[in-house]
Order: C-alpha cells, then sequence, then structure tokens
C-alpha cells in the first residue's frame, strides 16, 4: 500500500495460491507532482538532465528517481489504483484485491475480474475510465458470487468523477455487506434496494437529490450503518419515515451543505444508537429524536450549526433511554436562535 508502483508485472499471475492482493499508489508529493507542486514539477522536468548532477542531494535523488519513473508511467494518472495485468484471473483462490485502475488496465483484465469466484473485497478507481470499460466492470460485477465487500472510487488527487454509469448493474452480488462509493451519482441505483444482505454504506459526493434514496435505503432490513459525506445526499430534508431502517444502529452526516432539515417520525429506526453530525448547517433543526428508543447519544461535531437546540436538548433531556448530547464547542457555536 501507498507505494511507488504503477502496474502489478505479469508475474504476480503465476502466484494461483494467493489469497489477499492490496496495493496502492502513493499519493503526489514531493519534487515530481504536477498537483501538489506544479511549478516545482515543470522546473525539474525542463531541466531533467542536470537534475542529477546540480540540483538535489544524494538522499533527495533517491526519493526523486522512483517518483519520475512512476508519474512517466502513469502518465500523470491521479488516481490512487494501479494497472492490473492480462492473467488475472488465473488467481482463482484469491479473496482480496486492491485498488485496480480501471482506467489503466486492459479491457481483457477487466473482464477476467470476473472469474474470481472466490473473490470476497474489491477495491477500484474509476476515474477516466471509457463507457466501454464502465460497461466491462459492470458485468464482471455481476459474476462475482462471493463478494462481501465492494468499493468504488472515482476521486483522483485532484477532483471527482462520476459513478452514474453504476445504474446499468441490474443484478448485485447476492451477499454483498459492504459498500463504498465516491463519486457523483445523481439518481438512486434501482439495484440498491436489492442488498438485502447489506450491513454498511458509505456514500461521498454522490449528490443524490430525491425521496427515493431513503426510500430505496430504508427499506434494507440488514443495514446497520449509514454514513453520508461531502454532499452524497444534497437535499434540503432527509426525513426517516414509519417503518424505514429497521435495523440502523449508526448514523454519520458529514458536510452535507445543503441539508437544512433531520426528522425521524414515529416509527422509524427502532435500534438507532448514535447519531454524529458534522459540518452541517440545520436551519429547521433535528426533529423527533425522541421516536428513537435506544438512542444512547447524539453527536454535534465542529463546524456545525443546528437550529431549535433548546428544543433538541429538551428532547435528550426527557429521553427515557438517558441519551447523551456532545457537543465539540460551546452551545452559541451551535444554536441558530430562533431560525
Amino acid at each position: 500500500r501507498e507505494a511507488n508502483i504503477s502496474a502489478l508485472t505479469t508475474e504476480v499471475t503465476k502466484l494461483q495460491n494467493l489469497r489477499s492482493l492490496r496495493c496502492s499508489r502513493r499519493s503526489g508529493s514531493g519534487y515530481f507532482s504536477i498537483i501538489d507542486n506544479p511549478k516545482e514539477c515543470l522546473m525539474i522536468t525542463m531541466c531533467l538532465p542536470m537534475v542529477f548532477l546540480t540540483s538535489i542531494n544524494f538522499s533527495d535523488r533517491v526519493k526523486l528517481i522512483p517518483e519520475i519513473c512512476m508519474s512517466c508511467s502513469t502518465r500523470w494518472s491521479d488516481t490512487k489504483g494501479v494497472r492490473v495485468p492480462r492473467g488475472i484471473d488465473n488467481l482463482k483462490e484469491l479473496q482480496i484485491l486492491e485498488v485496480v485502475d480501471i482506467n489503466r488496465t486492459s479491457r481483457k483484465a477487466i473482464e477476467e475480474l470476473g472469474e474470481l469466484i472466490q473473490l470476497r473485497k474489491l477495491s477500484v478507481t474509476t476515474k477516466g475510465a471509457t463507457n466501454k470499460k464502465y460497461q466491462i466492470f459492470c458485468a464482471a460485477i455481476e459474476k462475482l458470487s462471493s463478494l462481501q465487500s465492494l468499493r468504488v472510487d472515482a476521486e483522483g488527487f485532484s477532483d471527482t468523477g462520476t459513478l452514474e454509469w453504476l445504474n446499468s448493474i441490474a443484478c448485485p452480488p447476492p451477499f454483498l455487506k459492504r459498500l463504498k462509493l465516491n463519486g457523483s451519482l445523481a439518481d438512486t441505483p434501482n439495484w440498491f434496494g436489492n442488498l438485502k444482505q447489506l450491513v454498511k454504506m458509505c456514500l461521498s459526493r454522490c449528490g443524490l437529490k430525491d425521496c427515493k434514496t431513503m426510500e430505496i435505503l430504508g427499506a434494507l432490513p440488514n443495514l446497520m450503518v449509514l454514513r453520508l459525506y461531502r454532499n452524497a445526499y444534497a437535499d434540503e430534508k432527509m426525513t426517516f419515515r414509519r417503518g424505514t431502517f429497521p435495523n440502523l444502529r449508526c448514523l454519520d452526516i458529514y458536510l452535507l451543505k445543503q441539508l437544512r432539515e433531520i426528522r425521524f417520525e414515529e416509527g422509524t429506526s427502532p435500534t438507532m444508537e448514535s447519531i454524529e453530525i458534522y459540518g452541517c448547517r440545520l436551519e429547521s433543526g433535528i426533529i423527533g429524536i425522541k421516536h428513537l428508543p435506544r438512542l444512547k447519544i447524539i453527536s454535534l461535531e465542529y463546524d456545525g450549526k443546528v437550529a431549535k437546540l433548546d428544543v433538541l436538548q429538551e428532547e435528550v433531556n426527557t429521553h427515557p433511554n438517558h441519551t447523551e448530547l456532545q457537543m465539540a464547542e460551546d452551545r452559541s457555536h451551535h444554536d441558530l436562535g430562533g431560525i
């Protein structure tokens, strides 16, 4: 992990008893980063023949050489994934594979991922890939009947790509328990509703806007942890309706800048134990925690503001489960008064 490599050698396909293969490319840093240090990168590139003679000392040179090799071999790709070679389907015993760069991996190798029938955990980066590669990858995912954990990341070091192509999945892995997506979705994929074994979901930068999201997620019978980060949900109201989220225990909401109200109806989320909210401006407040019989703690973290805090505090004080309200800063930072 976090290594100066950009691709797996074809020799790895001979390790037919391999169970776990974890590899990721180190993020851009140091002298030769077109993202972190564009001026320095440009200067070194232009003066490359002289760099090894005069510009830097020996210890820095040792660090620079693999950075140059890695950057050139990836064409300054800004994802953490690595290229996987053809023949990856020879690893029939493989159970864990991360992180595959779909953009830089060949169509054939992406197709071969679907032959890893023992695979339980898969992590990929997808930014910059072609529509054809997206289609091949979706088809491969549908064949991974043993998959329990899937992470799909469309974010590079500089910006975030789209995951809207995931809508083309018709039949997701039946035993998927953990799903993490980072990238624009716009609409909630219909196949989310088929994730009957899903226990943990983390969504980031998805931009989901309609009530369909809460309806589909609320119907998942085994969902215990829901984390919505960085505008994963872009609507102003988030309503937990009666009869939904039957097993949800942990709710984390971070930096949902459009969100103004969180409401819990009577009969929702009967097993909810903890709520953590960070960086949200809830101008209509948090309403209905009295309807969460097992709630133990609600945490309002740094850089967030919540209206009607006195009403929330009263609901906490009278909650039969002795719920605790935690605030990272003083009350005045969070309270929006009479808004």
